[in-house]
């Protein structure tokens, strides 16, 4: 099958995508067969058998990692960052890193872990009667002590969105000497440098999930993402692993 695209979809200014790009597929997904994913956050692979000599359209929120379990190397092909953001990412990270080993003395290798604090949209009241749960401070100091008992040197970079309250308790609850807090960029630039980072620490949502999944390193994520019983939860599969790569580790 032939993947359509909308050339001034945002994403093709982030990603090199080698993908055909239409000026408009309104025409097209007008005549399609829509296909409805049951749930947002488990694997429905009920979806995928449909007759694929028409064309179709996808709909859902598709978060499940097991839909493209089996193409994951040409995924990881297509969401490469263009240069420009992939260069002020790296420029973000290196003046952090020679920083810290300047004030530290350091000229070991360092292990980086890209950590991402999201709360924002989370705390709204909506959300919270829907079920949504933020990661608490305890979590991020578990998931400090996990890197810090893994690796002889590493540093962390602490990224989140420039929501005010958000940088606010960023720098209230998450301290240390080997703790970098990265002052808000583009989001792109963002995702790029979480990407970029050796390991992953994520809170909640999608964002930090692809940063995590882009950098293939080891990703530790919070677990209690919805409250039991809520209808948030309901959208999950019991185990939650339709959502979380049975690979990354839940604390």
């Amino acid at each position: 099958m032939t993947l359509l695209l909308n050339s001034h979809d945002e994403i093709n200014t982030i990603f090199q995508l080698n993908v055909t790009q239409l000026r408009s597929t309104k025409s097209i997904c007008r005549s399609s067969i829509v296909i409805q994913e049951r749930l947002p956050c488990t694997y429905d692979p009920e979806i995928l058998n449909f007759d694929r000599r028409k064309v179709v359209k996808l709909k859902g929120f598709l978060q499940s990692w097991k839909y493209f379990i089996k193409y994951e190397d040409e995924i990881r092909k297509q969401f490469v960052f263009e240069r420009l953001i992939r260069d002020q990412a790296r420029e973000i990270i290196n003046n952090h890193i020679n920083e810290y080993k300047s004030k530290n003395d350091l000229h070991n290798h360092l292990t980086i872990v890209g950590v991402h604090i999201r709360r924002g949209d989370y705390l709204r009241p909506d959300n919270k009667e829907l079920g949504y749960k933020v990661a608490p401070k305890s979590y991020i100091e578990k998931a400090f002590a996990f890197f810090r008992n893994k690796f002889t040197h590493c540093v962390f970079l602490v990224f989140t969105n420039p929501n005010k309250n958000d940088i606010k308790w960023m720098e209230k609850n998450v301290k240390g000497p080997d703790v970098i807090k990265i002052g808000a960029n583009k989001r792109i630039v963002d995702m790029c440098a979480l990407s970029q980072c050796n390991h992953t620490i994520i809170t909640v949502g999608t964002f930090g999930w692809w940063a995590a999944w882009l950098s293939n390193g080891t990703t530790v994520y919070f677990k209690n993402v919805a409250v039991q019983n809520s209808q948030l939860r309901q959208y999950f599969s019991e185990d939650m692993l339709d959502f979380f790569p049975s690979q990354w580790i839940g604390l």
